[in-house]
């Protein structure tokens, strides 16, 4: 693979192309946001027009696979993306913010990472902290909707997931250089582990919050940045009164989180009695993410 570029600016800091730009404020003056929400993960499944969507938009531009890719690092919304990558940067600063393929929250994108033999990590949370979050920090989107993309997302990725590593939430917030580890001996590189660099969970936090600065004029947006916030509710809190068609969208979420967790070794480092006292689940954090 080709070195880093050096110089490379932080991902969101693009433009998006002028026709793109048009076309995105035509269908927020047309569509709800949950509709947008629907349109825009049916949209990433479609290659030809996920491609197109990709290349035109700044923030993910320099986000896709490219050939100085050096791993790819993906999840649902609010599943730990930026700590994920934020994390490994500081690891290995070694790697500019465009070496890593992250935050298209699109399944198409793993897949294509295991054809291409990039190394991978698929950051898995609880859906029902992971779809919380979602809904609070992107006001409009609906429960039942993110559930069942939460659902799909992982249910594609299933059948693939001895080709990647698969991070649980829990794992990549208390032992972050154990998934470096795994993903050096599955592929055969050589990256620092977060114990090597001397990575601590502050000092992640406080980069997420450096970089969330630097992206919004010195302020930090609580309703919506990478990392807990007292502005959003918890998920026990915010799922309390859900209807039953967002409790049977949500089971069906939970339904494809174990499934794609279990078995393995992450998923053993992962397992205790969850928040609703069943055995055998994984641990539930509050940490929030993107």
């Amino acid at each position: 693979m080709e070195p880093s570029r050096q110089g490379a600016t932080e991902p969101w800091a693009g433009k998006d192309v002028p026709a793109l730009a048009a076309a995105r404020r035509a269908v927020q003056a047309v569509f709800a946001r949950n509709t947008r929400f629907r349109l825009y993960f049916r949209m990433l499944d479609t290659p030809l027009l996920s491609e197109l969507y990709i290349r035109g938009r700044g923030r993910l531009r320099h986000r896709r696979i490219q050939p100085t890719t050096r791993i790819v690092i993906e999840a649902f919304p609010s599943s730990g993306n930026t700590y994920c990558r934020q994390a490994f940067l500081l690891s290995n600063p070694g790697l500019a913010p465009d070496d890593i393929c992250s935050h298209t929250h699109s399944p198409r994108i793993v897949i294509r990472a295991v054809k291409a033999g990039l190394p991978c990590i698929v950051v898995a949370r609880d859906p029902r902290d992971a779809v919380s979050s979602t809904v609070q920090r992107f006001a409009g989107i609906h429960l039942d909707a993110a559930f069942e993309y939460y659902a799909h997302y992982y249910r594609r990725l299933i059948p693939l997931k001895d080709k990647f590593v698969v991070a649980p939430f829990t794992l990549v917030v208390s032992d972050f250089s154990s998934i470096i580890q795994q993903v050096n001996d599955k592929y055969g590189v050589t990256f620092a582990t977060e114990a090597g660099a001397g990575v601590s969970n502050d000092m992640v936090l406080e980069d997420i919050e450096r970089r969330t600065r630097n992206r919004h004029n010195g302020n930090i947006p609580e309703a919506t940045i990478s990392r807990p916030s007292s502005s959003r509710k918890r998920s026990e809190e915010y799922l309390r009164d859900i209807t039953d068609k967002e409790r049977l969208a949500m089971e069906g979420a939970l339904d494809a989180y174990r499934n794609f967790i279990s078995q393995g070794p992450q998923a053993k480092a992962d397992s205790r009695g969850d928040a609703d006292g069943r055995t055998g689940q994984p641990q539930r954090q509050s940490h929030t993410d993107s």
